[in-house]
C-alpha cells in the first residue's frame, strides 16, 4: 500500500510542481480546483485498489497518470481554457476508468455481443455521416446538448470488441484455411465474410467522411489483430496492395489528402501557407534540442497551430528538449508492452486477444501522431492518448483502460485462487 500511495504522490507531485511554474491570467482558480479534485479522485482511487485488493498490473495506471499528469500541465500551458476542461474530462474518465475496473464482474460476457458491437460501430459512423460536421476537412463530429463530441472514438471500442469477438470464434480456420488457392490455404467466405463486410463497410464510412486517419488506424488495428492471433505473414502481404489501392484513390479523389501529401515531401515549398504546420512543428521540435528551452520558455505553444490537439507533442519536445520527447515516447512504450504482458498471462483465449488489441490500437495510434508531427508520415489529425485536448479520446481511452486492467486483474485472482486451491488439496 505504501509503494502504491508513495507512486501516486509523486505523480501528482510533479504535476503540481508544473503547474506553480506556470503563469497564466483568469481561470487560475477553477483550474487549481479542478486540480484538487483530479488529486482527491488519484489518491481515492489507489485507496480503493488496496481496500478491493487489487491484484492486476501494477505499472500501467502510474504510468498513465505520468502521461496524462504531463498533457494537462501543457494544457494548462498552451490555452488555460482547454486546460480547464481537460480537467474536467480527466476527472470524469477517472471515474468511468474504476466504474468500468470494478462494475464488470466477468469480461468475457464482453464477446456474447459480436454483432451488437459491429452494428454500433457502424451506426455510429452512419449517424455521423448523415448529421455532423466538418472539422479540419473531416466530418467526424456531432453536437448534442452543446457539446461537441466524437464518434469515431467509440467506435474504436466497439469495433475492438467485434475484432476481438470474431477472432476468438474464427481462429483455427483463418489459421489454417479451408480452400486450397495454389500455393496458399485461405479461409472460405463464411469464415472470412463477416470480417470482410464489417472491415469495407467501417473504411468505406470513414472514406465518405474523408476521416483517412482513422481508417487507417483502423485499417492498422484489423490487419495487426489478424497477423497477432493466427501468425500468418500471409495476411500481411495481401494487406499491402489493398492499402495502397484505396491509399492512391483517396489521394487522388480528395484535395485535402493531396494537399498533405505534397505537405509531407516537401512543406518548404510553402512554408507560410500549406506547409505552415509541419514547419512550425519541426522549428519547435529542433529549438528544444537535448534539454529544452524550460517549461513556459518555448514559442511553439503559441506559433504552432493546433498546439493543443494535433501538435502537443511539438511542444513539449521544444520545453522538454529531446529528453523529454524520449520519455514521453518511452512511457508509451511501457504501457504497450505491458498490455501485450497483460495479453500473456490471460487465461483465456477472449482476454488475450482483448488486450493485445488494446496494447495494437495504443501503439498505433502513438505511432502515428507522433510520426505525422515529425514529418515521416502526412498528417492524420489523430489526437494522442491521453495527452491532446479532447473529451472523447479521453472518456474511451480510459474506459479501454478500464477493460485492460480488468482482465489483468481477473487474471491475477484466478491464478492466486488455482495456488490455493492447490495447497488445500496438497494439505
Amino acid at each position: 500500500m505504501i509503494q502504491r500511495i508513495t507512486s501516486r504522490v509523486l505523480i501528482l507531485g510533479m504535476m503540481w510542481l508544473g503547474l506553480s511554474l506556470l503563469k497564466w491570467d483568469g481561470n487560475k482558480n477553477q483550474i487549481l480546483w479542478q486540480a484538487l479534485v483530479f488529486t482527491g479522485i488519484v489518491l481515492l482511487g489507489s485507496l480503493m485498489e488496496e481496500i478491493l485488493h487489487y491484484q492486476g498490473d501494477p505499472y500501467i495506471l502510474p504510468v498513465v497518470q505520468v502521461i496524462m499528469a504531463l498533457g494537462l500541465v501543457f494544457l494548462v500551458r498552451i490555452r488555460p481554457e482547454v486546460g480547464l476542461r481537460q480537467f474536467w474530462w480527466a476527472n470524469i474518465g477517472l471515474l468511468i476508468f474504476y466504474v468500468v475496473l470494478w462494475a464488470i464482474r466477468d469480461y468475457r460476457q464482453l464477446g456474447s455481443f459480436r454483432y451488437l458491437w459491429g452494428l454500433l460501430a457502424v451506426g455510429l459512423l452512419l449517424v455521423t455521416l448523415v448529421f455532423g460536421y466538418s472539422a479540419g476537412g473531416a466530418t467526424s463530429w456531432l453536437h448534442i446538448g452543446g457539446i461537441g463530441i466524437e464518434p469515431e472514438e467509440f467506435v474504436k471500442l466497439a469495433l475492438l470488441l467485434f475484432m476481438a469477438t470474431y477472432l476468438e470464434e474464427n481462429e483455427e480456420l483463418l489459421r489454417i484455411g479451408t480452400v486450397q488457392l495454389g500455393s496458399f490455404s485461405i479461409p472460405d467466405w463464411r469464415t472470412l465474410g463477416p470480417f470482410i463486410v464489417m472491415s469495407a463497410f467501417a473504411l468505406g464510412l470513414l472514406a465518405a467522411q474523408k476521416s483517412l486517419g482513422t481508417a487507417l488506424e483502423f485499417y492498422a488495428l484489423f490487419v495487426l489483430m489478424l497477423y497477432v492471433v493466427t501468425e500468418r505473414t500471409l495476411y500481411l502481404l495481401i494487406s499491402l496492395p489493398i492499402f495502397f489501392l484505396p491509399g492512391t484513390l483517396g489521394y487522388m479523389l480528395f484535395t485535402h489528402v493531396h494537399v498533405r501529401v505534397a505537405v509531407w515531401l516537401n512543406p518548404w515549398q510553402d512554408p507560410t501557407g500549406g506547409g505552415y504546420q509541419i514547419a512550425q512543428s519541426l522549428f519547435a521540435i529542433s529549438g528544444g534540442k537535448i534539454l529544452g528551452t524550460g517549461l513556459g520558455n518555448g514559442i511553439g505553444a503559441s506559433t504552432v497551430p493546433a498546439a493543443s490537439t494535433d501538435f502537443i507533442f511539438s511542444v513539449i519536445a521544444e520545453e522538454l528538449g529531446f529528453a523529454g520527447g524520449m520519455a514521453i515516447l518511452v512511457l508509451f512504450l511501457i504501457v504497450v508492452m505491458r498490455a501485450f504482458a497483460v495479453s500473456l498471462r490471460a487465461k483465456d483465449r477472449f482476454g488475450q486477444i482483448l488486450a493485445a488489441g488494446i496494447g495494437i490500437l495504443l501503439g498505433t495510434e502513438t505511432l502515428i501522431i507522433l510520426a505525422g508531427v515529425t514529418k515521416l508520415l502526412p498528417l492524420t489529425g489523430i489526437p494522442l492518448p491521453w495527452v491532446s485536448y479532447g473529451g472523447s479520446s479521453l472518456l474511451v481511452h480510459f474506459i479501454l483502460l478500464g477493460v485492460l486492467l480488468n482482465i489483468s486483474n481477473a487474471t491475477a485472482v484466478g491464478s492466486l485462487s488455482t495456488k490455493n486451491k492447490g495447497r488445500e488439496y496438497a494439505t
